[in-house]
């Protein structure tokens, strides 16, 4: 149920993200190097609007436009510095002693696993294209060998499927198109549906419910221990961040199910703008 719930929510957000970018890029082709556009929405809405006189909104389109794919290229590039500088500060914290002991026991995941001298509790992946499990020596010990294993395998189901760059073009998505609100709903939901997912991941691989359960307890109860500043932040599938008090509760009642409410307001305002394009597109063939 997970894997499909996770699949649809996925392909709903990329796919109608996926479907009105295509269209901006289409327009934005035809604006700077006059490609040839049939039944483009962004289109007609400019040939439109010219047409009621009022240019100065055909104007706006055009910005709209422009501005989107400048932020998207600027979002893409600060997520990458981002990312590159934490994973340069993640280097010097590097235990590799305990790197080199905890990649001998889990010999499956080699080198994409590191331990971090960190004074308080940590457990992510973190890395777009070259994924890499991050784990800190303060929560290593806090954890029993059960507790490790459910806390690794959770991770490396998120290192395997690529779940932070899957999370961060989601994210984007929802950031560039802010006016289609149910996107933010459709990636709240997402993040939910793979730590879930991540979660039977580790009760499978280890047999037991306990492990991972007992994870999530200590880390609820341990939150923010040390006193050190936080990690540089960059986009990255946390152990313990979404979802915590309903994944503990899952655990404890497998059978329980959890039931999306449905947030009329963002999926009404999403459908107001959708239809208002429609429309322009209909009006124009008339």
């Amino acid at each position: 149920m997970w894997k499909t719930r996770s699949k649809l929510l996925f392909t709903a957000g990329a796919g109608l993200s996926g479907i009105i970018l295509l269209q901006m890029g289409m327009y934005g082709g035809h604006m700077a190097f006059g490609w040839d556009l049939n039944f483009n929405v962004f289109e007609i809405c400019r040939q439109l609007l010219h047409a009621l006189g009022i240019d100065y909104v055909v104007d706006g389109l055009t910005w709209l436009v422009t501005l989107t794919f400048a932020v998207a290229g600027w979002f893409a590039v600060r997520q990458c510095i981002a990312t590159r500088r934490a994973f340069l500060q993640l280097e010097s914290m590097r235990n590799l002693q305990q790197t080199e002991e905890l990649g001998a026991r889990y010999g499956e995941l080699g080198s994409r696993i590191w331990v971090i001298d960190y004074d308080k509790p940590a457990a992510f992946t973190m890395g777009l294209l070259f994924p890499k499990i991050v784990l800190s020596s303060t929560l290593l010990s806090m954890l029993d060998q059960e507790e490790e294993a459910a806390v690794v395998y959770h991770e490396a189901y998120h290192m395997r499927h690529y779940d932070p760059l899957k999370t961060w073009l989601l994210q984007l998505c929802s950031s560039l198109l802010f006016y289609v609100p149910v996107l933010r709903h459709i990636l709240d939901h997402y993040k939910t549906a793979r730590e879930i997912l991540a979660d039977n991941e580790a009760i499978s691989r280890t047999g037991t419910p306990a492990g991972i359960g007992s994870a999530l307890l200590k880390l609820l109860r341990n939150p923010s221990r040390g006193t050190s500043k936080p990690l540089m932040t960059a986009v990255c599938s946390s152990f313990a961040e979404t979802s915590i008090n309903y994944r503990i509760s899952r655990i404890l009642d497998p059978h329980q199910a959890l039931t999306p409410r449905l947030p009329w307001r963002p999926v009404m305002i999403s459908l107001y703008v959708l239809s208002l394009l429609s429309l322009l597109f209909a009006l124009a063939l008339i």
